[in-house]
Order: structure tokens, then C-alpha cells, then sequence
């Protein structure tokens, strides 16, 4: 006799499977990343059999994480929701990252977790963890389909309306051979889903009403927003500190506000109201507002956070918000802070690591694409790169600042670029050494993957109490090492290159294949990079 539980299981999978689709159509998922596993099989074989009549795109990886940092990059670039699809079991846990990634940079990252039916829960069966709920606060929708044996079909689902990953936990029966179901009609436009209703009148209107000096800091804004941010910028005439990811180094309106983007201006600028655009940004001075309630700040931002956990003048409004009328538009007075001589100190230790910045910026085509490591990377490209050639687009995972997933990010939103640059700490790439996987799946371009190998984690060594502990200490938090990614590169079939001096710069660029990806290892003087620290 039948058992009841997997009775029609093959049809049930269908159900389920037919309704998972016309929630990803009406999302407007047209790209997916897939890692391929027995519990998803009906679920992969569906979409692949449905790809080329609904004009989607399908790429396959072996591993989660790389398929979900990857994902990441491409919502991250397109604005439009992209869905990355595993099996069960540990295989769920490896998209967390990403999926924290997305929640704080308010991404459309769309999550498909196969699941075995619901009455495995608890068991200890094979592949049968607690997946539904498993990203709590980090998603803002989560949906479990299950059509139960007693006819019944679960939808649950919770529901947040601030922009963020989705999550959606498809339980399957065991007899994983379903009937495909009917193609779901073509997928409507995507519409983005509300901002977080947190617009007050009274935020917008109280700090531009309050008194004090202003500065703007702006960092992580998508491509797409500058207009709105210049034309704004342009009108407010404030001084402006702008991180490279911001996009608005360049741009020639700015150009009399725009500060050089370091620690000492801002200290000097020393604002009593702080306009915050885009993301985060990296600079320790954003920190130490913690401790200044006294400040004002203004957040503008598609991601609903405020970056700061004291709550006591700290407000955050939509971007739209920028369309609005400043009620009471500030007398600015722009004036350029005394600031060390940066470019003497990049043209007497030209082998430190910030002068290699420079270096690397002078290879980069106009309308490039630009991805940079976080930590220590990012704040050297601040620091030494004043601006990028036209048309160039700068990126960074800014959202919870993670060093992990950055190369299956970078391949990600640079998927259709015809030159993209990852500038990345060695760390970091060793934490993503499975990223060149998708590579065979990418059209050829030119990809410049950059690693700037210290020898460890060097950005621990500016670290206060850090410098004064033993060598024990040191090695621990720094994880010093002597690797080098030369195998690494030939494993994956990229070109490579170790570079220490200018001319190995010169011969890199004149010799790698400008149709492909090419691994440039530098490695910076120690002895200047120390010195550019002290003279600063």
C-alpha cells in the first residue's frame, strides 16, 4: 500500500514547483545562478527546459557560496532581482554571507533553498536541517511551499516593507520526478518595492534649519543615482568627501566642493551636520560620530540603516527625498583644508602600497569598471586616487563590509563589462579562490584581477594596540604568510604576473591578452609602505 505521505508526490513537487515559478515571474527574475544537487533536480530541470522561451539566462556553479556572492553582484549592477538556487542541507547555510551582504545594501537577491517535506524536521535524516526561517531579520520576505499529503498547500510567508533578499524554501518529496508544469506566462515588469516609509517632514526640515557648519560624505552610490546626487550637490554647494564607490569624483560640476577624501579633512572640516549619500563609508571619522551626539546627521539612502546606532540627531530618508526643496539652504563657504602633500610622499616612495594605487589607476580605460577589496584596499584608492577616467563605474560590498565573496562579486557586476578591474587584498582572495569557476560561463573581456599581496593583513598593524604587542600577537591578527597565487592562476587557466617594480607594471599591461582574465600579483616595498604611513 502506498504510503500517504509520498502518494502523487511526483504531481505534488509539480504544484509546488509551478507556484514557485509564477512568484519568481512576477518578481521579474530573469537570471539565475545555480548550484546543482538531487533535492533540487525538478526545480533546475523546469527552469533550464523554459530558459531560451523565456529569454532567461542560466548559470551554473558547483558551490553555493561563489553562486550567491555572484547573484549579488549582478542585482547589485542591474537593480533587478537575480536568483541563486540550491540543494538542502549545509548547502543553505554557505548562502549567508551573501544574503547579509544583500540585506544591508538593500539588494534584490533572490534566495530558492530545496528542502525535504516538512515531517523530516528534527529527525536527523539526511539533509534535513531547519531551513525555513533560516535568514530571520536578514531577509525581508521569506516564503516556504509545501503541498501537503492531505491536499492542503502551505504559503507562509512574513513579510518587511523596506527593499532586501527574498527567501523562498521549496519542500520536495522524495520522488524527485515531477511533471513539468505548464510554462508561466511571459514575467511582468519588475517594480522595486516601496521604500521603507521612514520619510518625516520634520527630519528633513529640522536639519537644514539647524545651525552649524555642513559637510557631505558620500560613498556606495549605484551608477544610476548620480545625476540625481550631482544636480542636488550642484545646487547645495557644501564641501564634499567622497569615497571612490560614490561615482561623483569627476564629475565637473563638483569639482570646486570636492574634498580630498581622507581622514585629516574631515577632522578639519570638523561639521556640526553631516549629509550622508549612498553607503557607509569606511572612514574611521564615520565611527567616532558615535560618540558626538552633538552632530546632526542626515542620512539619504536606498538602504533603510543609519549607520550609526546612537539615535539622537541621526535621521534617514529615501533617496527621492533629494527631489524635495532644502527649506533652508545653508551659507557654505568652501575652502580646501591644509592636507599633508600626498602627491610628494606617492612620488618619493613609489613602491608603497597607496603610491601602487596610483599606478593601477593610471592603466584603467574610460567607462571601466572598477570593484574594490574592502579593508585596506579601498582606503589606499581614497586616499591616493583622486579621480578615475570618464564614464568609469566604482564599486564595493559596503554593506556589512565583508572581505568574503569579493572576486564572485566583482565577476558578478562586471559579468557584461568589456574591462573590469578588481583591486583586492590577499586575504580576500584567498577567501574566494573558487570564484574563477563562472569564468567559462562570462563573454570575453578585459579582466584585470589585482592583488595586492602584503603578506597578511597589514590594516591590523595601524591598529592602536596593536603596534605596541609582541610578535606573537602580530602574527595572529595579521595571519602572516608567504603564499603566492601564481598556481592558483594557472589553475583556473588565467594569466599572471608578479609585479615589483614599475617596469614589471609597464610589461604587464603590454603584454596580457586583452580578451581575457589576468592575475596581477603586487607585491608593495614594506619598508616605503611604512614610511608613506609615518610622513602621513
Amino acid at each position: 500500500m502506498a504510503d500517504p505521505a509520498t502518494s502523487g508526490s511526483g504531481n505534488a513537487n509539480a504544484r509546488v514547483v509551478a507556484q514557485l515559478l509564477a512568484e519568481l515571474d512576477a518578481l521579474g527574475v530573469a537570471e539565475y545562478c545555480v548550484a546543482a544537487g538531487a533535492r533540487n533536480a525538478p526545480l533546475l530541470a523546469v527552469i533550464l527546459d523554459r530558459a531560451e522561451a523565456h529569454n532567461l539566462t542560466v548559470r551554473h556553479f558547483f558551490e553555493e557560496r561563489c553562486a550567491s556572492f555572484f547573484a549579488l553582484g549582478r542585482a547589485m549592477e542591474t537593480r533587478k532581482p537575480v536568483a541563486v538556487i540550491t540543494t538542502s542541507g549545509t548547502a543553505v547555510a554557505e548562502l549567508y554571507p551573501a544574503v547579509m551582504e544583500a540585506c544591508y545594501q538593500g539588494a534584490p537577491l533572490v534566495v530558492v533553498t530545496a528542502d525535504r517535506p516538512s515531517r523530516y524536521r528534527g529527525s536527523g535524516a539526511p539533509q534535513a536541517v531547519e531551513q525555513e526561517g533560516i535568514f530571520a531579520r536578514y531577509v525581508v520576505r521569506t516564503v516556504e511551499l509545501e503541498d501537503r499529503a492531505d491536499g492542503s498547500f502551505v504559503q507562509a510567508e512574513s513579510i518587511s516593507a523596506r527593499p532586501g533578499p527574498v527567501h523562498f524554501n521549496v519542500c520536495l518529496e522524495e520522488d524527485l520526478i515531477a511533471d513539468l508544469p505548464e510554462a508561466s506566462p511571459a514575467a511582468p515588469p519588475y517594480e522595486a518595492p516601496e521604500a521603507l516609509a521612514i520619510l518625516v517632514a520634520h527630519d528633513w526640515d529640522a536639519f537644514w534649519e539647524a545651525h552649524g557648519s555642513l559637510a557631505v560624505v558620500a560613498a556606495g552610490i549605484h551608477p544610476d543615482d548620480v545625476p540625481a546626487a550631482v544636480e542636488f550637490l550642484a545646487a547645495l554647494q557644501a564641501p564634499i568627501v567622497a569615497e571612490a564607490t560614490s561615482n561623483l569624483l569627476g564629475e565637473s560640476r563638483l569639482t570646486p566642493c570636492l574634498q580630498p577624501a581622507s581622514e585629516r579633512v574631515l577632522k578639519q572640516l570638523n561639521p556640526q551636520r553631516v549629509l550622508r549619500l549612498g553607503a557607509v563609508p569606511s572612514w574611521r571619522w564615520w565611527r567616532d560620530l558615535e560618540d558626538r551626539p552633538e552632530v546632526r546627521v542626515l542620512n539619504v539612502s536606498r538602504a533603510p540603516f543609519r549607520g550609526l546606532a546612537r539615535t539622537e540627531h541621526v535621521s534617514l530618508v529615501p533617496w527621492e527625498t533629494l527631489a524635495l526643496p532644502i527649506p533652508a539652504p545653508p551659507e557654505n563657504t568652501i575652502h580646501q583644508p591644509a592636507v599633508p602633500a600626498i602627491d610628494s610622499f606617492l612620488e618619493s616612495l613609489p613602491l608603497s602600497e597607496p603610491a601602487w594605487m596610483r599606478h593601477l589607476a593610471n592603466q584603467v580605460s574610460p567607462g571601466a569598471t572598477v570593484f574594490l577589496g574592502n579593508s585596506l584596499p579601498i582606503r589606499e584608492w581614497n586616499l591616493a586616487v583622486p579621480t578615475l577616467p570618464a564614464g568609469c563605474r566604482a564599486w564595493a560590498n559596503r554593506g556589512a563590509n565583508g572581505i568574503d565573496g569579493l572576486v564572485s562579486t566583482w565577476l558578478g557586476v562586471a559579468a557584461e563589462a568589456a574591462e573590469s578591474w578588481l583591486i583586492i587584498g590577499d586575504l580576500s582572495t584567498l577567501y574566494d579562490l573558487s570564484a574563477p569557476w563562472i569564468l567559462a560561463q562570462l563573454p570575453p573581456a578585459k579582466r584585470r584581477l589585482v592583488i595586492i599581496n602584503n603578506g597578511g593583513g597589514k590594516i591590523f598593524s595601524r591598529v592602536a594596540w596593536l603596534k605596541n604587542a609582541g610578535p606573537e600577537a602580530r602574527k595572529v591578527m595579521e595571519n602572516s604568510h608567504s603564499l603566492t597565487f601564481a598556481p592558483w592562476a594557472q589553475m583556473w587557466g588565467m594569466g599572471y604576473k608578479l609585479i615589483t617594480r614599475l617596469e614589471d607594471l609597464t610589461a604587464a599591461q603590454n603584454t596580457a591578452d586583452p580578451s581575457a582574465c589576468t592575475v596581477w600579483e603586487v607585491r608593495p616595498d614594506a619598508e616605503q609602505t611604512a614610511e608613506f604611513w609615518k610622513q602621513l
